[in-house]
């Protein structure tokens, strides 16, 4: 067994987690992250150090392999403690990029799904078609992709059911995976940051153009029209936060940092069973105010408000959590 696991071997056995570790050897977290993950080896002080906060030998540590006895005594690892390789991980990333894409697209369908109801308004508006089979066509197209949409997200869930494992069971990376997700990790934080900052500025565009159209003109094919690239702006902004942000996520997941740390993993069927029902309980209000006010120009607001709700939520789960552990 090499240095690098054994340091692992020995925080999991005393039940530190690396901020832990890093605090009692006066190092940051990122130095304790790359001798576990094989990038760096501690130096001689810090070999020392380490021997007498664990309370094991040098040779122990410095040795590539150990007694049998050493073994029993010194390190404890849970048998049902899954290792993931180095292919393990690299698959589930292609998977989490894929599923970001069947999400996007998905979330994407949900939000577009009222354009083609406002565009046939519009032209009912000056006389081209009826009221009646513009709503009728209109809300034809909005149910068809609603659906769409559903089957993308169904289809999903079982294409990554087989990796529930990463956001609920207790797992370690192999020598040298760690390192790779980082380096992963460090080359898309460009795109992520440039895809945030692309889809706020297409969010602020979007409100823009609503208000000018407004403003500059009252007929309700403008309004209608204007309507329709709104969404379409959002939408694009959403599919970008929705891709870039959950192939983030997916290096997280494997790091088992943040929201995905081992201990946070406790609060995982909470939040499913949570979100399950406040995302089912928004939608359903969403639809039913702005089916029954027609102002669906002002109604998507409501998807923004309650996002900030269940962030609030989702602190609140987990500080009771931790009072309860504590």
């Amino acid at each position: 067994m090499i240095l690098a696991n054994k340091i692992i071997n020995l925080r999991k056995k005393c039940a530190w987690s690396q901020e832990e570790l890093a605090e009692k050897m006066n190092v940051s977290r990122q130095s304790i992250s790359k001798w576990e993950s094989g990038q760096s080896v501690p130096d001689l002080d810090k070999i020392l150090k380490l021997c007498q906060i664990f309370g094991v030998s040098t040779d122990y540590l410095l040795k590539d392999e150990m007694e049998e006895f050493e073994v029993a005594v010194d390190v404890y690892e849970p048998a049902n403690v899954k290792h993931v390789s180095a292919e393990e991980a690299h698959t589930f990333m292609e998977m989490k990029k894929k599923s970001a894409v069947r999400i996007g697209i998905g979330v994407v369908l949900c939000i577009l799904s009222p354009t083609v109801l406002f565009f046939m308004l519009g032209i009912s508006t000056m006389g081209h078609v009826k009221e009646t089979l513009a709503v009728a066509i209109g809300l034809g197209a909005l149910m068809l992709m609603v659906l769409v949409a559903v089957v993308l997200f169904i289809y999903d869930c079982s294409m990554m059911s087989d990796y529930e494992w990463v956001l609920k069971e207790e797992f370690t990376l192999n020598y040298g995976v760690s390192g790779i997700v980082e380096d992963r990790m460090k080359k898309q934080k460009p795109m992520l940051v440039m895809t945030r900052a692309i889809g706020v500025g297409l969010c602020i565009v979007a409100a823009m153009v609503l208000v000018i159209t407004s403003i500059l003109s009252s007929k309700a094919i403008a309004v209608m029209a204007a309507l329709d690239v709104l969404l379409l702006l959002v939408a694009i902004a959403v599919y970008l936060f929705i891709r870039w942000g959950n192939e983030c996520g997916s290096y997280l997941q494997l790091l088992q940092r943040g929201d995905y740390a081992p201990d946070m993993k406790k609060n995982m069927e909470k939040h499913e069973l949570v979100g399950g029902i406040y995302w089912c309980t928004a939608t359903a209000i969403y639809l039913g105010i702005s089916f029954l006010t027609n102002r669906w120009d002002i109604t998507w607001i409501i998807w923004p408000v309650v996002a900030l709700l269940y962030g609030g939520i989702a602190c609140i789960i987990n500080y009771s959590e931790r009072k309860k552990a504590d």
